[in-house]
């Protein structure tokens, strides 16, 4: 048995040390700061509201957005957010009350990146 004892407690502190960087590792992979990606999504999806948040943790700092309703383009903007922050973009339903058309499509664009956002308003 006293043979047996450096084994296993070489056994135990490899797998001590091998659950202390998996943690480590999986804390670094979890923080969305120490990676490169931003989002797009409506504030609320559910109601006919076409206001949307631009959520940023990227280098790139200028967005780009276009209200299309159909084949026509009813606003545009450029819009800067820094890295780590979120902006509320907010959109009025008269401004596509006058295209007729029900099917919305909202593009953004940063860098070589582009971003769809789609609603059907049933009014």
């Amino acid at each position: 048995m006293s043979n047996n004892k450096p084994i296993i407690l070489s056994v135990i502190i490899f797998l001590l040390f091998s659950f202390a960087f998996l943690a480590y590792t999986e804390t670094r992979q979890q923080s969305a700061t120490n990676q490169n990606w931003w989002i797009v999504y409506f504030e609320n999806p559910k109601n006919e509201s076409l206001s949307f948040i631009i959520e940023n943790n990227s280098e790139a700092n200028d967005f780009r957005w276009e209200l299309s309703s159909g084949e026509s383009t009813i606003r545009k903007e450029d819009v800067k957010i820094k890295k780590g922050e979120l902006r509320k973009i907010e959109i009025s339903g008269s401004e596509i009350e006058n295209s007729g058309n029900k099917k919305v499509t909202i593009k953004i664009d940063s860098q070589n990146e582009t971003r769809m956002l789609y609603k059907i308003l049933e009014k």
